[in-house]
Order: C-alpha cells, then sequence, then structure tokens
C-alpha cells in the first residue's frame, strides 16, 4: 500500500516495464510496448543512453542531444504510458486538501489500471466492470483513462459518461473541462466547446471527440451519436425512470460502441442489492455469461480506511475476545493491515453500523458488496470461513468406461484428464483401507440444453469421521448432457468411488415424466438398479413389504428443503464439512428467502450444486451409518504362515 511508487520513473507500477538508463544514476522504467521502438531498441544495446547518443550522434554538443533524447522518449511515453501521461498532464481535486494537484494513481486504481491496460495491449475492445468499496477514484481514473484514448490514441473518438444523478454528471463535466484548462501546452491543447448547442456535451476541437454527459434520469440525449466509449457510472441505483428503464437505456447505448481495439464500455458501481441491472451483470461477468473483466476493489485496498494503533498487543486481545473474532482474522488471511481492521471496528461502533450496512458501504468481497437486508439465507461472514478450504482441483476431465449404458458401463472404467472436463477431482477414490459407508454421491439432474439447468454431481468422502474429522468434497461434475445419460455418468462415477451410496434428487425426474411426452426418464433408475445396487430409496423396508413402490432418491419439497439447508448451514458455519468447489460458495452468495416465503437462487443465478451439497452434508449425517474398515479375511493353512485377503 505504501511502496515506493512514482509515475515518473515508472518505479512501483504495475505493468511490465524495462529499464532505460540515460546516466549511470538515472533510470526510467518504460512500458514494454515501446521495447520495439527503433530508437529505443537501439539504446537498450548501450550501457546508458548517453553512450548510445555519443555513439550515434558524436559526442559535441551532447547536453542538448541528451536532452532531444530525452524528449525523444517523452513524447512516446505519453501515448504508451498512461501513468506517465496522466501525472504530466492532468490535474484533480485532493479529497483531503481540496487543492489541485497531479493525478498519481492510488494503489486500489491500479488494479483497475490493470484490468483496462491488459485488453488494450492485447488488442481487444476494453470491456470492464467493477464493483467497489468508496472513495478510492475508480470513476476518475476511467473518465480520465478515456480522456488518454481521446487525446492521444483516436480521432473523432466519442464517449459518454452516464452517471445516476444530475449531480454527478456536472461534476464529471467539471472534471473535463479542469483538465482541458490545466492541459500542458508542451504537450498539447485541448479546446472544448459545446456541442450542437447542448448545455452538458462538449467536443474537443482539435481530435474531434464528443464527451457526452448525463445521467440516467435524462437518457434521451444519448441515442443521437455513435459513441466508442461508454462509462456507466454507480449503475447499481439505476431505478425505472419515467422515460426508460436502466436495461433498456443501456441495451440502446451498447450497440454504438463498435466491438474494436480501443472502444470501451466500464459499467461501475457501489452495489446495491440483488437482482437490479448491476447485480446481474456481475453474476454474468463472474460465472462466464459475459466477456466483461470483473474487478472488486475491497475497502482494505483503499489507504483512506486505515487508524494507526498504539499498543499492538492489546489491540490483538481485543480481536480475540471479540464476537466476531473469526471474521476479523480472515481479513487479516485476505490482506487486510492491523490498522485498516482497527479502522473497520472502529467506524462500525462509532457509527453503530450493522454488518449489512458495513458490507455494502465497505465490503470486503463482493458477496459481501452485494448483501440485502433480510433476503440472503446464509451469513457472508459464515461463507467466508467455508470458501478457506476451496482450492482448484488437481485434475479435471472424464470418466469413461466400455459402454456409455447398461453392464458394460462399469468395465475398464477409467479417467481421462482433458484440463477442461466436467469432471473435478481433489482425491481419486481410494482403496485402502477398504472401507464401507466411505462415500456419498449426490446428483440433480438439469437440462441438455446451454440456457437450462446444470446436472451435478457431488461426492463426499465420510473417512475422515473416523479420527474425529468431517467429511470432504473429493469430486464435482457440472454439465449439460441427456437426462438418462447422465443418470449413467453419475452412477459409473459412484462404481468407481468403491461403490459408494448413490442419491439422486428425484424431482427433476418426476418434473421429465410429465412433461416429457412418454419418455419416462424414471425408468433410468429401474434399469440402473439391475446393475447396482447401493441405490437410495426413500420407500421404507416395511413400505416395500406392504407392496408400495419404490421411490428411489431424495425429493426436495417445502418440507425437505429447509431442513438441508438448515443443515448445510449449520455445516458452513461450524466446519461440518470441508467444500472444496469456489461454485458451491458464490451459489450460496446468491441464495435467498424469496418473497412468497421459497428459497431459491437469485434471477439469473444458479442452484444446482448447492442442492445436492445440502443433501449430502444431511445424508452424511442423518441417513448412513458410521465408515467402517473391512478387515481382511484370514485363511489359515497348515504348516504355513496365515494369510490375509479381503
Amino acid at each position: 500500500m505504501y511502496a515506493e511508487y512514482s509515475p515518473e520513473t515508472g518505479v512501483g507500477s504495475p505493468l511490465k516495464r524495462f529499464p532505460l538508463k540515460i546516466f549511470t544514476e538515472t533510470e526510467y522504467w518504460l512500458p514494454e510496448s515501446m521495447k520495439g521502438i527503433p530508437a529505443i531498441k537501439q539504446a537498450l544495446e548501450y550501457d546508458t543512453a548517453v553512450d548510445y547518443v555519443i555513439a550515434a550522434h558524436g559526442a559535441e554538443d551532447l547536453p542538448t542531444k541528451i536532452n532531444d533524447f530525452y524528449l525523444t522518449v517523452e513524447e512516446l511515453r505519453l501515448k504508451h504510458d498512461f501513468e506517465f501521461w496522466a501525472f504530466r498532464t492532468i490535474k484533480i481535486e485532493d479529497k483531503l486538501s481540496l487543492q489541485l494537484i497531479p493525478f498519481k494513481l492510488r494503489g486500489a486504481q491500479h488494479k483497475l489500471l490493470m484490468s483496462f491496460e491488459s485488453q488494450r495491449l492485447k488488442g481487444i475492445p476494453i470491456r470492464t466492470i467493477v464493483a467497489k468499496a468508496r472513495q478510492w477514484g475508480g470513476s476518475t481514473l476511467t473518465q480520465i483513462y478515456m480522456f488518454w484514448i481521446q487525446q492521444m490514441h483516436k480521432t473523432n473518438w466519442h464517449s459518454a459518461v452516464i452517471a445516476h444523478l444530475d449531480d454527478a454528471a456536472k461534476n464529471i463535466r467539471g472534471m473535463y473541462s479542469r483538465a482541458a484548462k490545466h492541459y500542458p501546452a508542451d504537450v498539447g491543447i485541448v479546446t472544448l466547446a459545446p456541442y450542437e448547442g447542448s448545455s452538458k456535451n462538449r467536443v474537443c476541437v482539435e481530435t474531434g471527440g464528443i464527451m457526452g454527459v448525463g445521467s440516467v434520469q435524462n437518457p434521451d440525449q444519448f441515442h443521437s451519436y455513435n459513441y466508442a466509449l461508454a462509462h456507466l457510472s454507480e449503475c447499481g441505483y439505476w431505478g425505472e425512470t419515467t422515460k426508460k428503464s436502466a436495461t433498456a437505456l443501456v441495451q440502446a447505448l451498447r450497440p454504438s460502441v463498435p466491438n474494436v481495439p480501443m472502444s470501451m464500455i466500464v459499467i461501475e458501481s457501489t452495489a446495491n442489492g440483488r437482482g437490479n441491472f448491476f447485480h446481474k451483470e456481475w453474476v454474468a461477468a463472474t460465472t462466464g455469461g459475459s466477456r466483461y473483466d470483473a474487478v472488486f476493489v475491497a475497502w482494505y485496498e483503499i489507504d483512506l480506511y486505515q487508524k494507526p494503533i498504539k499498543d499492538y498487543l492489546a489491540f490483538l486481545k481485543k480481536i480475540d475476545h471479540h464476537l466476531k473474532h473469526k471474521y476479523f482474522w480472515s481479513l487479516w488471511e485476505r490482506g487486510a493491515t492491523l490498522e485498516g481492521i482497527n479502522w473497520y471496528m472502529s467506524f462500525q461502533e462509532e457509527e453503530n453500523l450493522s454488518d449489512v450496512q458495513m458490507w455494502r458501504q465497505f465490503p470486503s468481497d463482493a458477496g459481501e458488496s452485494f448483501s440485502s437486508t433480510g433476503r440472503r439465507v446464509f451469513s457472508p461472514i459464515v461463507l467466508k470461513l467455508a470458501e478457506r478450504n476451496c482450492i482448484e482441483p488437481l485434475y479435471k476431465g472424464q470418466l469413461f468406461g466400455k459402454d456409455r449404458k447398461g453392464k458394460n458401463a462399469f468395465v475398464d472404467l477409467e479417467f481421462d484428464d482433458t484440463g477442461d472436463g466436467e469432471l473435478w477431482i481433489w482425491d481419486f477414490p481410494q482403496k485402502t483401507p477398504m472401507m464401507s459407508h466411505r462415500y456419498v454421491l449426490i446428483a440433480d439432474i438439469g437440462g441438455k440444453s446451454e440456457g437450462a439447468d446444470y446436472s451435478t454431481i457431488r461426492v463426499f468422502d465420510r473417512s475422515y469421521i473416523l479420527d474425529g474429522g468431517v467429511p470432504e468434497i473429493v469430486a464435482s461434475w457440472r454439465g449439460h448432457l441427456d437426462q438418462d445419460l447422465f443418470a449413467w455418468v453419475a452412477v459409473q462415477l459412484s462404481f468407481w468411488y468403491n461403490k459408494g451410496l448413490f442419491i439422486i434428487e428425484s424431482n427433476s425426474l418426476v418434473k421429465e415424466l410429465v412433461e416429457s411426452e412418454g419418455d419416462h426418464y424414471l425408468v433410468v433408475l429401474d434399469e440402473i438398479a439391475e446393475f447396482y445396487s447401493n441405490l437410495y430409496m426413500r420407500t421404507t423396508p416395511e413400505k416395500i413389504k406392504e407392496g408400495k413402490p419404490i421411490q428411489w432418491g431424495f425429493h426436495t419439497n417445502k418440507q425437505t428443503k429447509p431442513m438441508v439447508i438448515s443443515r448445510i448451514n449449520a455445516a458452513f458455519r461450524d466446519d461440518g464439512y470441508v467444500e472444496r468447489d469456489i461454485r458451491v460458495i458464490n451459489e450460496a452468495d446468491q441464495f435467498e428467502n424469496k418473497p412468497d416465503g421459497t428459497m431459491g437462487a437469485t434471477d439469473g443465478t444458479h442452484d444446482d450444486l448447492l442442492i445436492p451439497t445440502a443433501i449430502g452434508v444431511w445424508a452424511s449425517e442423518s441417513e448412513m451409518p458410521l465408515p467402517k474398515i473391512i478387515k481382511p479375511s484370514v485363511k489359515k493353512s497348515k504348516g504355513q504362515r496365515t494369510e490375509a485377503s479381503l
């Protein structure tokens, strides 16, 4: 946070850079994109730029030649090095002193700059969505970066900045006016004039770039131009206006932004609950539903939120005795300083803010930022603790047998590590010691099309219970497949994991029976039962003796769903099982109480991994005997040593 950083020398920049020595003691770190420029490339062949200048142009009038070389490098940097250009040309108002100062990026702003620059340098359109805490300058950086593209890279490259309120739009227009007024004459002239008589929009006379500025309250002004740069500010607070919805406004604006390099769409906001336009866009970006780069800035990454500590030992004791000590130590593990945690504790106490209020204004992660009062099922604090065990799978691939269905489906089972398959594995099936009731697998059948619910499988290893531990997730499967083929994939996986207990969530099967017009997928389980016996049935043995039909699987309804959700909530809270798959935590983070009294995923999200996981926690705790090591049988031969065999 307080590391050395100089936009003039390039020291401390997050971008990839290389050193260029002007004199022996003077070194500049230039962006990698400048390495191929002929003058720079030739200078790098010498110990210093002075040596290069002497070799190329002679030693006569050397100071002038060195100065000319430096000015050449500076001119090139203005186009290649945003940080240098911003410090050299832009004046902003300091939030504390209210004085005009050069625009020098702060630590949190570097994170957003990396998103912009990584896309620009790849030659792809810049598309970024930003969820943020308050007061770190994300909007300012976005606007100035667009201004850089308009001034240094493109002509007739129009920008639109849409704010939440008209007052915010006025502040943005003031930033552009100040930038133009104080732009150094030796770099260029920036003359802003009203565009076609507009009181809000400006055009740069020198480059032809229009700067459209307005609010969502007055959206009609954004329809008449072709914008290459669009900044949607604080759109978490965009509600329905009397003229047009936020979603409709964005849908109308987006097509005007060409899908070409140097075009830019930035969606940023402090979060304001779930289910709105901004939340849906964030979910899409973080789940692969869009190509937007998702950037989150936590409060503890912002240097303003620090409070000095006089007595560290006393402060550490205060944390340890606090009701939320686990949460505060999780902040430390994520990178918060002790001074930052001290600020957080003090601010919450002094302002008498609830946890939800703190999460929304000063979030530690994206899940907290979208918290909404009274709707969440799982506490973000609890989920953050559960998340600490999540790691990338060791393998991603597919399991194959001799056949896809039938008796030979279990023959020659082999895992193919493709690196991108639907089956994620953290631990392979363990054959020793041989153990009964070790593995339980839960399957939830979804649809086969890309837009349908996912079909999922969760695999629990219960062996750790024998040593006082808890069940652990060892494998996950998620994808789209025909329902009957998926059922066979699930039972193949069950066979592979030592013939584990196979539980299928039966609601989707019943739904298919009603809707499939004769393709009765319920018969799949009867078919599987001929070859695989360790299937879970909810029909009791007594009912079967009475002639009742076998009911396969777990049925999720208004009685059983709260039961299993309550179990997994307790497991998240009390370390009742070990979760490895971050996708489950993400789904739990988007699981809410609905107005009609039900529970489910927020609009546009999924709970296809969460529900079978909850069923697995319940089954492991309540439906299965303890795991038991199967001792080998002992055969004795007269006059020989005993042999052990299973």
